[in-house]
């Protein structure tokens, strides 16, 4: 973290101290938060399920990113992202699966403002080639969405649909 002061300031000093000081709790911390954990043995014992440990992880991951594209806090976001979620993450690929979740990863404003096309998709997220990137085809999806636009019945059955209600 830099400091916006002079470098001279002992305010700044203090402040870079105690950054510093706080970093490793802080990576480790935040770590912990952005890492989905993996499946215990015992829900591996399943001798109907014939599905490999990948599988099973996967369709675990899947449930938890449409689990958190629905659930943000922002009524806003909770429909256009829970919405492509609930539609589209079960046919993700691995690759596209982490450009989802480093998407999901982001404050909810910057989420919030990527899919109202107040800001454009981070360079990061953007695709190199022709193919669109996850989070390119999010917001062509969320242009073209009935959801925002004033039709309350349209509203409703979207939220039914996607079971966000």
């Amino acid at each position: 973290m830099k400091s916006r002061r002079d470098n001279d300031d002992a305010v700044a000093r203090r402040e870079q101290a105690l950054w510093e000081k706080a970093r490793p709790r802080y990576e480790s911390i935040l770590e912990r938060h952005l890492r989905l954990p993996s499946l215990a043995h015992e829900d591996l014992d399943d001798a109907t399920d014939t599905r490999s440990r990948e599988e099973k992880e996967s369709e675990v991951r899947k449930k938890r990113l449409v689990y958190r594209a629905k659930q943000r806090g922002w009524l806003e976001v909770d429909l256009l992202l829970g919405t492509w979620a609930n539609q589209h993450v079960p046919t993700l690929t691995g690759e596209e699966l982490d450009q989802f979740e480093k998407f999901v990863n982001l404050e909810t404003i910057d989420i919030y403002n990527v899919l109202t096309l107040r800001t454009d998709v981070p360079e990061d997220m953007k695709s190199g080639g022709r193919e669109k990137s996850v989070v390119e085809r999010i917001q062509e999806w969320a242009k073209e969405s009935p959801l925002g636009k004033a039709d309350t019945e349209k509203y409703v059955e979207v939220k039914r649909e996607n079971n966000l209600i």
